[in-house]
């Protein structure tokens, strides 16, 4: 497995640390260059304030490389402040819960460290754009490349030494952000090995920047002189989205099966994905916030039931049309945490471009013929509803509820889902699928999506 974990960290809980404004804009970033033209499984993005607690971080990072197979690759990338004790020569990363004045609530990078030296894992490589984060190396090293794959490696870039970095001009990227991306996108090498990534990526930094970027081996770490690769694909055609997992934040002694896929959509010609991924990743936060406040309300039912009853989480997607004009994402939530039955919901995005906006249904549809909008829907729930549940649908189409229903396109359908609103019994019936051909698009919509 080659995998990346990404964390990025721009609010903090303390007033005496200064917000950040493009940390999570820079992993993106990063994400989307990886994915689209290297060779990687999985990816892995940690960025809410709730997932970047000292308690989760410390966790997280410790499950993840403690259990990773001696074949496993991971490629670790942090963007957030970073702090320098001089008299322990020490690096720190401030998390979201971090206290300014007490550095108990710093996360020490040297834990960082130990987790690599226990690591299993063939290849770890830190990618760590923080101020004063070039503590944690020695030196570089090269060497053939069949040599160097199959040695052990632990290796990081930095974006500066100990000393303070830049963040950027707000909602763009940092300098060495910046640099980064270059290289990456210009790399035309099959195989581009870390050392001689770093390298590049320093050559390319701009001197007139104070901070100078740093790459060394972690040779105390459980560094072999070995280095871990970056692969271009071969594909000919890019992917325009790929899988990304975001990880629960509860109390470890909580037993849940969980699998949370979300997209992660990549940057073309006709798509900029910035805006469209902010509004996926505070959704699939929102989940995973549902299942935090649920396990937090009764903490001993959690951890007591939680063997016997087999508590799971599935988060998954489809992507109903994606065009250059259009796109319709249905995210599906099903979980058990005990009673009865399990739970299921539909959550469903809309966007149209040029300009980019999140859009709403009678954003697109026009109810033109009818008296209002509760109207149009009932007479679409009359005519297109399953039996069993007209009525439930017609009590649910009024003002109270409409702007709340989800919705989708595709090809062949326009889908209102009352799923969220429907009795548990009747939730399966909860779709209302009416066919393209009879709705009444908007003129700007008409013209962009048909």
């Amino acid at each position: 497995m080659k995998k990346i974990l990404a964390i990025a960290i721009d609010q903090y809980s303390d007033l005496n640390i200064k917000n950040l404004s493009n940390c999570l804009n820079d992993v993106n970033s990063l994400i989307d260059i990886l994915s689209q033209r290297y060779d990687f499984e999985e990816i892995e993005l940690i960025t809410k304030p709730e997932q970047t607690t000292r308690s989760f971080l410390y966790n997280v990072l410790y499950q993840e490389l403690i259990n990773l197979l001696p074949e496993d690759e991971i490629l670790i990338i942090y963007a957030g402040h970073g702090e320098y004790n001089s008299l322990l020569e020490t690096s720190y990363w401030l998390c979201s819960d971090s206290q300014k004045d007490i550095v108990s609530t710093w996360f020490n990078v040297i834990e960082l460290l130990s987790f690599f030296k226990g690591s299993k894992a063939r290849h770890i490589a830190l990618i760590s754009d923080s101020c004063f984060s070039g503590a944690v190396f020695e030196h570089s090293r090269g060497g053939g490349i069949a040599a160097l794959y199959n040695k052990t490696s632990r290796q990081a870039l930095t974006s500066g030494g100990i000393e303070k970095v830049s963040d950027g001009v707000e909602n763009s990227n940092s300098p060495f952000n910046l640099t980064l991306q270059r290289v990456l996108n210009e790399n035309t090498s099959l195989t581009l090995s870390f050392a001689e990534f770093a390298e590049k990526v320093i050559l390319n930094f701009r001197p007139d920047k104070v901070q100078t970027p740093a790459y060394g081996s972690l040779a105390s770490s459980g560094d072999k002189g070995g280095t871990l690769f970056f692969h271009l694909k071969n594909d000919k055609v890019l992917s325009p989205y790929k899988s990304i997992q975001i990880p629960l934040d509860i109390d470890i002694q909580v037993k849940v099966d969980s699998n949370f896929e979300i997209p992660f959509f990549n940057d073309s010609e006709d798509f900029k994905s910035q805006f469209v991924n902010i509004f996926v990743q505070q959704l699939g936060y929102s989940i995973i916030n549902d299942i935090r406040n649920f396990v937090a309300e009764d903490r001993e039912y959690s951890i007591s039931y939680s063997n016997e009853l087999a508590f799971y989480l599935d988060v998954s997607y489809t992507i109903e049309t994606f065009s250059k004009e259009f796109l319709s994402i249905v995210i599906q939530r099903s979980n058990y945490f005990g009673g009865v039955h399990p739970n299921h919901y539909i959550y469903t995005l809309n966007f149209m471009f040029e300009p980019d906006r999140l859009v709403q249904l009678f954003d697109v549809i026009s109810f033109e013929g009818y008296q209002n909008q509760e109207e149009y829907l009932k007479s679409m729930v009359k005519k297109y509803a399953y039996p069993e549940t007209k009525e439930f649908m017609l009590d649910y189409t009024s003002y109270e509820y409409i702007y709340k229903l989800d919705f989708s396109i595709s090809e062949e359908f326009l889908t209102i889902y009352y799923f969220n609103l429907m009795p548990h019994a009747f939730k399966a019936s909860g779709i209302l699928q009416i066919p393209i051909q009879d709705i009444n698009f908007k003129a700007k919509f008409q013209q962009g999506h048909l």
